[in-house]
C-alpha cells in the first residue's frame, strides 16, 4: 500500500510532516485537504499548459470519530491559515450547495462582487462539505447538478437561467472542492449511475483513520509556513503555466499506460472512477511544482502525485467492493449485461425501455442500456411504431427465453357484480368494492 512518505513532496510535504506530532489526523487526510485548499487558492493564476485548471478535488472517507476527518481538515486549515491563503479560505469557503442553479449563482455572484477591483474579476471558491452525505441526498433531486459539477472541474463555462436574474453564466469556473463521508454512507449515496456518468472520477477519495491518540491537553503546533507563503505569493503575482520537463513527460506517459491497463482488468463500474486518474496526476504534480515556485513539473513531483492518486485508486476499489457487501457476505458485482438479463427474465423475456429504466434506476440510463444491448448476442432491441402521432416504442427482448413475447404475466382480476337497485350495481374487484352506474 502506498505510504504518506511516498507522496509527501516539497514545502507542503515538509510542513505536513512537521505538523503531525501534535495532530491525531491521518497524514494522508491532511495532505488531501491541503491540496484541495491550496489548489483552489492558486487557481486564478495557475493553469496547465493545455489551459485546464489545477484544482484538486478530494474526499476523506473514514468512520465516524476514528476517521479523524475533521482533525485532518482543521490541521490543513491551521497550516494554510497562517499564510495569506487563510484570507481566501475565510472569505471564499462555501457549503450546502445541493443543486445546479445554486452552484452557478454562487460562482457568478463571487465574480460580480469583484468587478472593478484591483487585479480584476476573482471567482475563486472552495466548497467544503463536512457532511457530504446529507448534501448528496438533495443533489440527487436536481437533474442539472451533476453536469454543471463536472463542467466546473473541467473549467468549462456553466450557466443557468432564472426568472428573477435571467441568464447567469460563469465563463471559467474556479471551483475547489473537499468533502467528508463515511464508508457506509459512500455505499448508500454514491450512486453507480453517477459514477458511470463521470461525476466521481473528478474526485480523489482517500481512506483515512486516526494516526495516534494524544493526551486531552495536547495543543496542536503549527510549523513555520514561510516557504508556503512565499510560494503562494509567487503563484498569484502573475499568470503561471505549468508544463512537464522531458523526463516528467516520459514518466507521465508510462503512468497513463499503467492506468489504462488497470482499468481494462476491472469491472466497468470500478474502472469509471479511474478514467481521469492520469489528469489527476498532472494536476497534483502541477500544484506541487507551484509550491516550489517553478513552472516546470519535475519527474519527482510526478512520482509523488502518482503515489497520492494510486492511494486514491486503491481507496475507491475498497469502498466500492465494501459497498457490494451485505451483512458481511460479499455480493457479486453484476455487470450491466447481467442486470439487463435479470430484468427481462422478470418480465417474461421482453420489456419496454421504460420498464428497464425503472428497474435499473440509479445504475444505468437509457444510453447505457442501448450501448450494453448493442454488444449482447442474446438480447435484441425492437422499435415499434406507435398508433397515431406518438413516439416509437422501444422493446428489449431476451432471445430464447421460454416466455419470450409473453411479457410479465399477471393474474386477471376477478369481477363480481352484485345488484343493488335498478340502474345501479356494485362492482367488486378482488373484494375491494366501489359503486358505479352501469
Amino acid at each position: 500500500m502506498t505510504t504518506f512518505e511516498q507522496m509527501a513532496y516539497g514545502p507542503m510535504g515538509k510542513i505536513v510532516k512537521e505538523a503531525m506530532p501534535t495532530s491525531e489526523a491521518d497524514p494522508i487526510g491532511v495532505w488531501a485537504a491541503g491540496l484541495s485548499l491550496y489548489s483552489a487558492a492558486i487557481s486564478r493564476t495557475v493553469r496547465l499548459d493545455n489551459r485546464r485548471p489545477v484544482v484538486v478535488w478530494t474526499v476523506l472517507a473514514g468512520r465516524s470519530a476514528i476517521g479523524r476527518k475533521g482533525y485532518a481538515l482543521n490541521t490543513a486549515t491551521a497550516i494554510l491559515g497562517k499564510t495569506k491563503i487563510g484570507g481566501f479560505i475565510h472569505t471564499r469557503r462555501r457549503d450546502g450547495i445541493a443543486n445546479g442553479p445554486t452552484l452557478v449563482d454562487t460562482l457568478s455572484k463571487l465574480e460580480l462582487e469583484t468587478v472593478g477591483q484591483d487585479g480584476g474579476i476573482d471567482g475563486r471558491a472552495i466548497v467544503v462539505e463536512e457532511e457530504w452525505a446529507a448534501v448528496l441526498k438533495d443533489q440527487k433531486r436536481c437533474s442539472k447538478f451533476s453536469t454543471l459539477f463536472r463542467l466546473a472541474w473541467d473549467g468549462k463555462p456553466i450557466s443557468n437561467r432564472t426568472k428573477k436574474d435571467g441568464l447567469q453564466s460563469v465563463a471559467q469556473p474556479l471551483l475547489g472542492f473537499h468533502a467528508h463521508i463515511t464508508p457506509g454512507e459512500w455505499g448508500k449515496y454514491v450512486s453507480s449511475s453517477e459514477a458511470l456518468g463521470g461525476s466521481y472520477n473528478r474526485l480523489l477519495p482517500v481512506l483515512v483513520e486516526r494516526s495516534k491518540m494524544l493526551p486531552y491537553n495536547n495543543k496542536p503546533k503549527v510549523p513555520d509556513t514561510a516557504a508556503i507563503q512565499e510560494a503562494f505569493e509567487w503563484a498569484t503575482e502573475e499568470s503561471r503555466v505549468m508544463s512537464f520537463t522531458r523526463e516528467a513527460g516520459e514518466r507521465y506517459d508510462e503512468i497513463r499506460a499503467e492506468v489504462e491497463a488497470k482499468m481494462a482488468e476491472l469491472p466497468e463500474l470500478l474502472a469509471s472512477y479511474m478514467e481521469r486518474a492520469a489528469e489527476q496526476v498532472q494536476r497534483v504534480a502541477a500544484v506541487l511544482a507551484a509550491t516550489e515556485m517553478s513552472e516546470d513539473i519535475s519527474k519527482e513531483a510526478v512520482e509523488a502525485a502518482w503515489a497520492f492518486v494510486s492511494y486514491s485508486m486503491a481507496s475507491v476499489e475498497k469502498l466500492v467492493k465494501d459497498a457490494a457487501t451485505d451483512g458481511g457476505s460479499p455480493k457479486p458485482m453484476k455487470s450491466p449485461e447481467e442486470l439487463i438479463r435479470d430484468v427481462l427474465k422478470r418480465h417474461g423475456g421482453d420489456a419496454p425501455s421504460s420498464a428497464l429504466l425503472r428497474a435499473l434506476w440509479g445504475r444505468m440510463n437509457a444510453a447505457g442500456i442501448k450501448d450494453a444491448v448493442a454488444d449482447m448476442d442474446d438480447v435484441e432491441m425492437i422499435t415499434e411504431k406507435s398508433k397515431g402521432r406518438g413516439a416509437p416504442k422501444t422493446i428489449y427482448r431476451l432471445l430464447g427465453h421460454e416466455d419470450q413475447g409473453q411479457g410479465e404475466k399477471k393474474p386477471d382480476p376477478e369481477f363480481k357484480v352484485i345488484e343493488l337497485k335498478p340502474k345501479a350495481k356494485l362492482v367488486q374487484v378482488n373484494a375491494n368494492p366501489f359503486v358505479g352506474l352501469l
